[in-house]
């Protein structure tokens, strides 16, 4: 701002109106002068997205389909929580390079990383439209954000500023489909909250489901968690996506219990979301109980993570770009 011309505090006052009280231009900021609004209007563009559609389901979920300005458009969810809670889940890279068999996303391929922009501009366009404060972010949506680590570390700083979102690093969430070496160093600037995608039990169904495995093996994965758990005080979240026939046996149960000992980390069961087109099928909810009591009784914290907005397609592994085939 000074190098503009103008004074220090309009700084602040930008920050307010941008990421507290929502502005979409600049002549709303009415505490600002005419000269600046002008000069800030003719230099800047506050909107870093623009709304394409919205759907909303029955439990409150809503998905938004933003494009940017080069016309490539990303898919953003607004998830309400039975106990209060709001969720921002933001999309990190429009398409996916991962190749992951059982998500939606990957049938784009990848298309390129978001700016630090785009993925804050989801956040604002999402609580422009909450009817209460969101109160966690999840970077689960499209894309692979440790495959777009800068743009993604620089939108946790604002997410996280206390004049701006004020979020705390302990409900913010990174999800990665299990890319350890760039986990690692991500993990020495940032303290938020990890989740790793697992989804199998061996290395030959994951190599299978997650060609990711090639480069990062279950054995890798499990030897960062323990490191991890020994000098964090978060604990790591697994996530499993349960496929009928595929990695949903009482075999892969018992598996996974040996995968997790010694670990400090959680475990969320997740049905596999239906989609056109997919050859895979939701494993049967009896399977999901037994596998859940399962776990419980051997000392597992796990949890049967219900999948919200699915009918509207904004369920896990459902996102998809209008422009996908562009």
């Amino acid at each position: 701002m000074e190098g503009m011309g103008l004074k220090k505090y309009v700084a602040a006052q930008l920050i307010n109106w941008l990421y507290v009280r929502l502005a979409s231009s600049f002549e709303e900021m009415t505490d600002l002068s005419k000269e600046a609004r002008a000069l800030l209007a003719e230099r800047y563009s506050i909107s870093a997205v623009r709304v394409g559609s919205m759907l909303s389901a029955e439990d409150g979920t809503a998905k938004l389909c933003v494009s940017a300005a080069d016309g490539n458009s990303f898919e953003c969810v607004l998830i309400p929580s039975d106990d209060g809670r709001v969720t921002a889940c933001l999309s990190t890279q429009a398409g996916c390079a991962m190749g992951c068999a059982f998500c939606r996303t990957a049938e784009m391929g990848f298309i390129r990383d978001l700016t630090q922009g785009e993925i804050v501009g989801q956040f604002v366009e999402l609580a422009r439209m909450s009817k209460s404060p969101i109160t966690n972010v999840v970077l689960m949506g499209m894309g692979e954000p440790l495959a777009n680590v800068e743009n993604v570390l620089s939108a946790i700083e604002i997410f996280k500023e206390r004049r701006a979102f004020n979020i705390s690093k302990r409900r913010i969430t990174v999800s990665t489909s299990g890319l350890i070496p760039e986990l690692r160093e991500f993990v020495k600037r940032s303290e938020v909250r990890i989740a790793i995608s697992l989804n199998a039990t061996t290395d030959e169904v994951r190599d299978r489901i997650m060609p990711v495995n090639r480069r990062s093996p279950i054995a890798e994965i499990m030897e960062f968690a323990r490191e991890y758990g020994a000098t964090s005080r978060l604990r790591i979240t697994f996530e499993y996506v349960m496929l009928r026939g595929v990695n949903d046996s009482m075999d892969d149960a018992r598996r996974l219990v040996g995968l997790l000992a010694g670990c400090s980390a959680k475990l969320n069961l997740i049905p596999f979301n239906p989609y056109e087109g997919s050859e895979f099928a939701a494993p049967d909810p009896l399977t999901v109980e037994r596998w859940s009591e399962y776990l419980h009784d051997k000392g597992v914290q796990v949890n049967i993570r219900s999948s919200r907005g699915r009918e509207i397609m904004a369920a896990c592994g459902q996102l998809v770009s209008e422009n996908r085939d562009s």
